[in-house]
């Protein structure tokens, strides 16, 4: 309980931060560049709570109640945004019409990274310790998301984007071939085969988060309005999370409401919407620095290393923490790119990117980013 109360102190003083400068700053004079800021400390929180919750719980059991409560603070928000904003209501019009393809690819993208988001807790739940470097690790779906936009459609990467990718499978290469157990401190069962299988289920969590940015490209980038579409991902994922888990696991949807299960859980689903609306709000400022927000908001390890160590006393290894800045060093590059202006018209990384940091861990998306 001491820790669950702590880790509401610190996300409480973040939320103050973030209501202190909506209130005083209106829409054009915001900091785009301090909300992503905070929409990566909030991912930041969204990943620890995975990790720890779903270490001190069963994995599974903890994903599941976290998924229903994603599902019904989404609802919320959706309906309160909805009351509240009429421009919200003719967009989600606008999403009703979407073709039944569009409609699928939204729901498989929901399914895809309640997937990557369940494969992550496996993963933090197996070595805690290591589990921010092992996050950066998410960022890998960019190269692979490249790879297959290429050869889909042929859109290519600039020099500096390909050193960036090239930097973030050194980084991983680093992480995973200079394991060393004695280096992590904090924990006894930081061990290399501990990593190695969480290393293995933080690269599925990573191909799913891929499949669901090129499932989010097929929905339509500019077809249909961001604000309902992302909020039908999100639900999306927040249902069928719960009920396959529930499913696969006990058979039925009927569980057993435990106090500390649920408290958890929805101190996840808080901080993980906290961290959408930070993204949505950064994204909205006139003039926004995108690239650079963006970089910003998937360097979510560092505040989840910070909160390992400020709350857990957990320290990664000296390998883990250089493999990790070689992969924040590679997201970085990749989202510096030269402007679109300057690029030859099939080189669109750069707004292939930049919608691929509105899915699941950074929706989540981690969405995440992740």
């Amino acid at each position: 309980m001491a820790l669950f109360l702590s880790t509401v102190l610190l996300l409480a003083v973040f939320v103050s931060l973030l209501l202190c400068h909506l209130l005083t700053a209106t829409r054009p004079t915001r900091s785009s560049l301090f909300l992503a800021s905070l929409a990566s400390v909030f991912f930041g929180f969204d990943n620890f709570l995975i990790a720890y919750a779903g270490r001190l719980l069963k994995p599974a059991e903890y994903m599941s109640m976290m998924f229903l409560a994603i599902f019904c603070v989404a609802a919320l928000g959706s309906s309160l945004v909805a009351c509240t904003c009429p421009s919200f209501k003719e967009e989600a019009r606008d999403l009703w019409k979407a073709s039944r393809m569009q409609r699928f690819w939204i729901v498989a993208s929901g399914a895809l990274i309640a997937l990557a988001q369940t494969s992550a807790c496996m993963s933090f739940s197996l070595d805690e310790v290591d589990s921010g470097p092992l996050q950066s690790i998410v960022i890998a779906n960019v190269p692979i998301v490249g790879i297959f936009f290429y050869f889909w459609s042929n859109e290519t990467l600039s020099k500096i984007q390909l050193l960036g990718c090239a930097s973030i499978m050194g980084g991983i290469t680093c992480m995973f071939w200079n394991d060393s157990p004695e280096e992590s401190s904090g924990f006894d069962n930081s061990s290399s085969s501990s990593f190695t299988s969480s290393f293995a289920w933080i690269c599925i969590s990573t191909l799913f988060y891929a499949l669901s940015i090129i499932t989010i490209r097929f929905a339509g980038e500019e077809e249909l309005p961001e604000r309902p579409k992302s909020l039908a991902i999100v639900l999306s994922s927040g249902f069928l999370g719960f009920v396959v888990l529930r499913f696969s696991l006990c058979g039925k949807l009927l569980f057993a409401l435990h106090l500390e299960v649920l408290m958890w859980a929805s101190l996840n689903a808080v901080a993980s919407m906290l961290g959408l609306l930070s993204v949505v709000l950064s994204y909205e400022v006139p003039e926004a620095k995108m690239a650079l927000a963006t970089a910003l908001i998937d360097s979510n390890a560092v505040p989840m290393c910070g909160l390992n160590f400020v709350l857990l006393g957990a320290v990664p290894g000296t390998s883990k923490l250089v493999g990790m800045a070689l992969v924040l060093l590679g997201c970085a590059a990749g989202f510096m790119g030269p402007k679109p202006d300057e690029m030859p018209p099939v080189q669109k990384l750069s707004d292939l990117l930049l919608e691929g940091s509105m899915d699941g861990r950074r929706l989540s998306t981690r969405q995440g980013h992740g």
